[in-house]
C-alpha cells in the first residue's frame, strides 16, 4: 500500500510560520492594548499626515490603491526611474526584491514574471484596471507592454488589495499609464543601440477648461542578431561549439495610447482610453538554423470607458465604474516545421467584454471597500493550413470583493479583513488534440470563496510592522487544457489550483542629520505559500510539454532591502531574496525537487550618483540555484551581470547612455534560448 501518512515535518513548518504571523499580531495588540491612561505616559508622535483631495492633479483617483495605507507589501516604480531609457517592463520590475523575470532572448522576446516563487500564470497583471491575463493563458507576456506611456508600476506581492477584482496566489502587478495634466506638454525622443535597435516616440498632452486629451506613440525595432555560443544541443561535447549570430530574432512593434477626458464637475470625471499594440517577430529554432523563418505576430486593442463619481448620496460614497473591451489576435506561422510539432500555421483570437464597479466609504476610523465585476470572454483558434477551427471556448466569470479597514488607537493599528467570491462558467464548444482528434469535454461551473486578512502596526514613526494571510484559487487556462500551440499539448483533466500565502515583516524609514547618512529605508519579509493541485509543465524525451497537477508545492522565503541616501549626491541599495520552492509531487522523481524556472538566491546592489543634472547608476545582479526541468536534472548557469547608465538633463533635454551585461556573459532563462551579451544604447529626449 502507498504511504499515506502526513508529512509531520512539513505541517510543523507551516504551523511554525503561522505562529510567527499570529505572534506579530498578538504582540502588536499587547503593545497598544494598555488602558488609555497608561498610553498617555508613553505617547509616540507619528509623522505629520497630509490629506489631499482625490483629483487628477495629484495623479490619484478613486479606484487606485492608497499605498500609504495598504497592509500589503509592495514596490512602487515611478516613471523617473526609466524615463528616457531603452528598457522594457521586464528589466524594470526584475530589479525589485522577490521579483524574477524569465526572457526567451533579446529585446521584445517572450518574457514572464514570477513573484515569490509563483508561476507567471499565478500573477495577475493589470493595465489601467484592465486584466491582461486571459482565459487562453500562458501567463502575460511582459514584452507586449510598452514603457513609453507608463506613469508607474505597482507590484503587490502575496495578498492583493480588493481594488483588483481578480487576484491569485502570486500577487498583482498594476501598470498605470500617463494621465492628463494641466496646460500643454509635448515631447519627442529617439534612441539607437546594439543589434541595430531603434526607438522613436512622441507625446502630446493638452487640457483646456474641463476637457483634455493625451496621445502617446512609440515604435521599436531590432535585428536582435547578437553573438552567442551555440553548443548544437550537446553541452557535454565542446568540440562542436561555435560562436554564431542569433538568426530569425528580428522585432518590429508599435504602441499607441489615446486618452480623452471630461471633468464634469469637481466630483465627477469621464475618461475614454484606447490602447493599441502590435508586434511582429521572428522565432529562432533550437539549433539557430539560418533557414528558420518561423514568425509570431500579435495585435491587441483595449478600449475603456471610465467614470469616477465621488461624494455620492448622503453616505458620501466614492465610486469608480468602467467598461472594457479587449481584442487580441495572435498568429503563429511555422509552415516549414522548424520549431513545433510538425507544420503549423494557426491563428488565435480573444474577445472579452468586462465591467466592474468599485465603491469606497470612508470615515475617520474606517474605510469600507467593495468591488463587483463580470466578464465574458470568447477564445478561438484556427488551423489555417487545414482550414478548420481547432478550439472555440467561452468563459464567463463574476467576481466580488469586500474589505473593511479599521483604524485603532489613533491610527497606529490597522486591521483589514476581506473576502472575495468568484463564479466561473466554461463552455467548450469545440476542441481537438495534437493529432486532430475531437476532445470530449465537460463544462465547468465552479464557485470559490477566498478570505484574506491584513494587519499593519506603526511601532514608532520609523518602523512599521505588517502581516498578511490569504487564500486563492486559479482556474486552468484554455492553453493548459487544450495545448493548441507550439510544443505543448493539452490536458483537459486538469483541476484548479488552490493556495494559501502569508507574510510578516517590517518596514523602516528614518531620516538622519549625519555627515554620511541623510536617510535610511528598507524592509524585511518572511513569506510562505502552500499550493494544492499545482499545475506544472512536464516534458518528454522529444521536448514536448504538457501541463499536469503535481499534487502540491510549498514555498518559503525571505526578502530584504536596504537603501541609504548618504547625502544629496549619492545613495546605495542592497537587496537579497531567498526562496525555497519545494515540489511535493506524488511522483518520486519530482518529490522534494525545486520548482523549475525559479532562482533560489538573488542579490542586487546599486550605487546612484547625482550632481548638477548628471546621474550615474551602476547595478550588479547575481542569481543562482535554478533548474530548467521538474526533475532538477538540468541546472541553469548562475547569472552575474553588471549594468550601468549615465544620463544628463540640460534644460528640456535628457541624454541617456546605457551599457548592459558589461562582462559579456551569455545566459539562458529558458534552456536553449540565449540572451544577448554586452550591449549599448543611447537615447535623447526633447520636451516642450
Amino acid at each position: 500500500m502507498p504511504d499515506i501518512q502526513p508529512d509531520i515535518q512539513d505541517d510543523q513548518s507551516f504551523k511554525f510560520f503561522s505562529a510567527i504571523v499570529c505572534m506579530v499580531i498578538y504582540c502588536a495588540s499587547i503593545r497598544i492594548g494598555f488602558p488609555v491612561c497608561a498610553m498617555a505616559e508613553d505617547t509616540v508622535t507619528l509623522e505629520t499626515i497630509v490629506v489631499t483631495a482625490k483629483t487628477t492633479e495629484n495623479n490619484y483617483q478613486t479606484g487606485d490603491v492608497d499605498i500609504s495605507v495598504t497592509p500589503v507589501f509592495y514596490h512602487n516604480i515611478n516613471r523617473s526611474e526609466f524615463e528616457g531609457k531603452i528598457e522594457n517592463l521586464a528589466e524594470i520590475i526584475e530589479k525589485q526584491a522577490g521579483v524574477q523575470v524569465r526572457q526567451s532572448g533579446g529585446l521584445g522576446s517572450f518574457s514572464t514574471v514570477s513573484l515569490r516563487g509563483a508561476s507567471a500564470e499565478q500573477v495577475m497583471v493589470y493595465l489601467d484596471g484592465v486584466l491582461l491575463n486571459d482565459a487562453a493563458g500562458g501567463g502575460v507576456d511582459l514584452s507586449n507592454i510598452s514603457l513609453a506611456d507608463v506613469e508607474s508600476v505597482e507590484i503587490y506581492c502575496g495578498m492583493s488589495p480588493v481594488n483588483f477584482d481578480r487576484a491569485s496566489i502570486g500577487g498583482v502587478i498594476n501598470i498605470k499609464t500617463i494621465r492628463s495634466a494641466p496646460g500643454f506638454k509635448s515631447s519627442a525622443s529617439i534612441g539607437y543601440g546594439s543589434f541595430n535597435t531603434q526607438k522613436y516616440s512622441g507625446f502630446i498632452n493638452h487640457r483646456l477648461r474641463n476637457w483634455d486629451y493625451l496621445i502617446s506613440a512609440d515604435y521599436l525595432c531590432s535585428d536582435n542578431d547578437f553573438r552567442f555560443k551555440n553548443d548544437n544541443g550537446t553541452p557535454v561535447n565542446p568540440d562542436d561549439d561555435r560562436m554564431e549570430n542569433r538568426n530569425n530574432a528580428q522585432l518590429d512593434q508599435l504602441n499607441l495610447l489615446t486618452r480623452f477626458g471630461l471633468e464634469i464637475n469637481s466630483d465627477s470625471r469621464l475618461d475614454f482610453i484606447n490602447n493599441f499594440f502590435s508586434k511582429d517577430q521572428g522565432l529562432p529554432s533550437w539549433n539557430n538554423s539560418e533557414e528558420t523563418d518561423t514568425e509570431f505576430s500579435t495585435a491587441q486593442n483595449i478600449s475603456t470607458l471610465k467614470w469616477v463619481k465621488d461624494d455620492v448620496s448622503s453616505f458620501h460614497l466614492d465610486t469608480c465604474t468602467q467598461l472594457d473591451y479587449l481584442y487580441r489576435a495572435e498568429k503563429y506561422d511555422d509552415s516549414n516545421g522548424h520549431i513545433g510539432l510538425g507544420i503549423q500555421k494557426n491563428k488565435y483570437e480573444t474577445r472579452r467584454l468586462s465591467a466592474k464597479t468599485f465603491i469606497e466609504y470612508q470615515t475617520a476610523n474606517n474605510a469600507l471597500q467593495c468591488s463587483l465585476g463580470g466578464q465574458n470572454e470568447i477564445y478561438s483558434s484556427e488551423d489555417l493550413l487545414n482550414h478548420q477551427t481547432t478550439n472555440k471556448s467561452r468563459r464567463f466569470s463574476l467576481t466580488t470583493g469586500f474589505s473593511d479597514t479599521v483604524f485603532l488607537f489613533r491610527h497606529r493599528l490597522q486591521i483589514s479583513p476581506g473576502l472575495r467570491f468568484q463564479h466561473v462558467k466554461d463552455e467548450s464548444k469545440k476542441a481537438v488534440d495534437d493529432m486532430g482528434n475531437p476532445i470530449e469535454l465537460e463544462d465547468r461551473n465552479d464557485n470559490y470563496f477566498m478570505p484574506q486578512m491584513g494587519v499593519k502596526y506603526h511601532f514608532n514613526p520609523a518602523v512599521t510592522l505588517k502581516a498578511n494571510i490569504a487564500q486563492y484559487h486559479r482556474i486552468p487556462s484554455f492553453y493548459e487544457l487544450f495545448g493548441d500551440r507550439g510544443i505543448f499539448i493539452g490536458n483537459p483533466a486538469l483541476k484548479s489550483e488552490k493556495g494559501i500565502n502569508a507574510d510578516t515583516g517590517f518596514e523602516i524609514n528614518k531620516t538622519f542629520d549625519a555627515f554620511l547618512m541623510k536617510k535610511c529605508s528598507g524592509y524585511g519579509v518572511l513569506f510562505m505559500s502552500r499550493i494544492d493541485d499545482l499545475i506544472s509543465k512536464t516534458y518528454d524525451a522529444r521536448g514536448i510539454g504538457k501541463s499536469e497537477n503535481i499534487s502540491k508545492a510549498e514555498i518559503y522565503g525571505i526578502e530584504c532591502n536596504l537603501t541609504m541616501a548618504l547625502n544629496e549626491f549619492a545613495s546605495l541599495t542592497a537587496q537579497y531574496t531567498f526562496q525555497d520552492t519545494k515540489n511535493k509531487s506524488k511522483i518520486n522523481a519530482f518529490n522534494r525537487k525545486q520548482l523549475p524556472g525559479k532562482f533560489r538566491h538573488s542579490w542586487l546592489t546599486k550605487a546612484q550618483f547625482n550632481y548638477s543634472g548628471v546621474s550615474l547608476a551602476i547595478i550588479y545582479v547575481f542569481e543562482d540555484g535554478m533548474y530548467y526541468d521538474t526533475a532538477n536534472l538540468l541546472p541553469a548557469k548562475s547569472k552575474s551581470e553588471i549594468n550601468a547608465s549615465l544620463s544628463w538633463v540640460w534644460k528640456t533635454m535628457i541624454l541617456t547612455f546605457e551599457s548592459r551585461n558589461i562582462e559579456n556573459n551569455n545566459y539562458e532563462d529558458f534552456n536553449g534560448y540565449p540572451q544577448p551579451g554586452r550591449s549599448y544604447f543611447c537615447s535623447v529626449k526633447f520636451s516642450i
